[in-house]
């Protein structure tokens, strides 16, 4: 079956979807909630502590599933896949970027985007022997080339930021799924995370920000906001 929206054209496809967590009284995390995000778009997500929006990213990234309604990742009905088929569909399909880095701080920064394929089942054409290349286009691409040998410690915020983003696009993913991005940045580095989204963006890239910084949101090409599981679209 696929997506209502048909084609290719919808990245991310929800349709009425329902969180409920079983509890004493059950906790209702999302309602109906309808999101369409096509290809090449940025999309904020806004929302108040306790709105939803944890909810709603695992839900996007595949780490939970609704209660009811359905889901649709770059065109693929997520319903009824199995756990090992949401694994390898979150693998080929999304780019994680957290608030923490989450780098290794033992690792070189080339070496850091390497391990994003470490743990990855490869794809035709995508072996082994090819990874340092991929690892080095990547780092080209979020411009931070020049740091491939650094360690973590000798980066700035918003350059290990960037290497996080570097190792997300190393699947060459259909969505990057973005989680506070900024949150541990200033405001030099964060205009230059910011920078690097639009370029993305431009490139062909979908982007969704989890953000709770207007400044950020404000940046996207659509802003949704979330409240009591809830979402509602809203102006720039």
């Amino acid at each position: 079956m696929s997506s209502p929206l048909g084609g290719t054209d919808a990245v991310i496809h929800l349709v009425s979807v329902d969180r409920i967590f079983d509890s004493e009284p059950p906790v209702h995390a999302l309602r109906d909630v309808n999101l369409a995000v096509r290809r090449g778009e940025h999309l904020s997500i806004v929302g108040p502590s306790g709105s939803g929006k944890s909810t709603l990213l695992n839900t996007l990234g595949l780490l939970d599933r609704p209660t009811s309604g359905s889901y649709w990742l770059d065109g693929v009905e997520t319903n009824t896949l199995g756990d090992l088929e949401r694994t390898a569909l979150r693998g080929s399909r999304i780019g994680f970027v957290f608030q923490s880095f989450h780098l290794l701080p033992y690792r070189t920064v080339d070496e850091n985007v390497m391990l994003a394929e470490a743990y990855r089942r490869a794809r035709p054409g995508r072996g082994r022997a090819g990874r340092r290349a991929r690892a080095d286009e990547a780092l080209e691409r979020v411009g931070l080339a020049h740091r491939s040998g650094f360690r973590p410690d000798r980066l700035s915020g918003g350059e290990r930021q960037r290497a996080a983003i570097a190792r997300a696009l190393m699947g060459e993913p259909a969505l990057l799924l973005c989680d506070e991005p900024t949150g541990n940045l200033d405001s030099e580095n964060t205009a230059s995370v910011l920078d690097l989204f639009d370029q993305l963006s431009e490139q062909g890239m979908t982007l969704v920000v989890i953000t709770h910084e207007e400044a950020v949101s404000r940046r996207a090409d659509r802003r949704v906001r979330i409240s009591d599981g809830r979402l509602t679209e809203e102006g720039r």
